[in-house]
């Protein structure tokens, strides 16, 4: 075991510290309006408390050097479930600085022993061949080195839930299915999942040329409506799925509200959903949105399961 410095995840894939790095919070605010500064340097100060950074496979492979696990530890651990968090990124990029960190600084305040799992995102050779199944097969791997090390962590594998954020919605939606998921790996379901503005399929994106970039990305030149289908999580919805919070804006001018509808509608009262009229996309721990204080009404509805 291996412990690395923060900074190989707190964003990784894509060039965005080429294009941002420069940049300060408030400047990052100006540029992309739901990223909340005070949310950020919220998830950045709870590093100054005990984390570590893990990689996740060995490191031969350079690709796979991406996968990374950061542990952040309760202060005072009141629950034996721990939350595995995903931020998205379009699938170009994990975004974990502005997403999963603060939300797992907030679990860890209400006693929840947290990671966050930068997983593979698109590179040149996935617009030929298509990135998946690599996210799946990366938190696969880490649920599995968290089993490995489990005394290390001092947790019960297999207690845990899923959270992920747009793109890592879509992938924690995924890895609810039997096809595709925790199942297919042999492994345990989490106990539910936690979804902030998921991606559920890229059936409901409108057709334009962004939508036609991302799935080349996701699933390869000439892609079909079939690959599309096989990684839309609402579509695999068995008996034995999760259940599901679902938290999101009216307004998100990024994903569909038809995204979140389908799951709604088949999981019925397996589903919470909490939305606001307002909160945009990518709002993350979202105190600045109407969707204040949703990390804690998720983590009440959790308890109660």
């Amino acid at each position: 075991m291996h412990i690395l410095p923060i900074q190989s995840c707190l964003i990784s894939g894509g060039n965005f510290f080429e294009e941002n790095g420069a940049l300060s919070l408030t400047e990052l605010q100006k540029k992309n309006p739901t990223w909340f500064a005070d949310d950020i340097l919220y998830g950045l100060e709870r590093l100054k408390s005990s984390y570590e950074v893990h990689n996740v496979y060995p490191q031969d492979d350079a690709r796979l050097s991406a996968v990374k696990l950061t542990w952040l530890p309760a202060k005072e651990k009141k629950h034996s479930t721990y939350v595995l968090l995903m931020a998205g990124g379009a699938y170009g990029a994990v975004c974990t600085m502005v997403e999963a960190l603060p939300v797992a600084a907030k679990l860890n305040e209400l006693g929840y022993d947290c990671f966050c799992l930068n997983y593979r995102t698109a590179v040149q050779e996935s617009f030929v061949k298509g990135l998946f199944p690599e996210p799946m097969d990366d938190l696969a791997a880490a649920v599995r080195y968290i089993y490995k090390h489990k005394d290390h962590f001092g947790i019960d594998p297999q207690d845990y839930a899923v959270s992920g954020f747009s793109a890592g919605g879509h992938l924690a939606s995924t890895w609810g299915t039997a096809h595709l998921g925790a199942r297919k790996y042999d492994l345990p379901q989490p106990k539910c999942l936690i979804l902030g503005y998921p991606l559920i399929s890229m059936s409901h994106v409108p057709e334009s040329p962004v939508k036609q970039y991302l799935c080349t990305g996701m699933f390869g030149a000439g892609y079909t409506q079939v690959d599309i289908e096989k990684y839309d999580a609402s579509r695999h919805i068995d008996r034995d799925y999760p259940p599901c919070f679902l938290v999101r804006a009216q307004d998100d001018p990024t994903v569909p509200m038809a995204e979140g509808d389908g799951m709604v509608s088949i999981l019925k009262e397996k589903c919470c959903l909490d939305q606001a009229k307002t909160g945009g996309h990518g709002f993350g721990l979202g105190t600045a949105t109407p969707l204040h204080g949703w990390v804690e009404r998720a983590a009440k509805w959790m308890e109660e399961l």
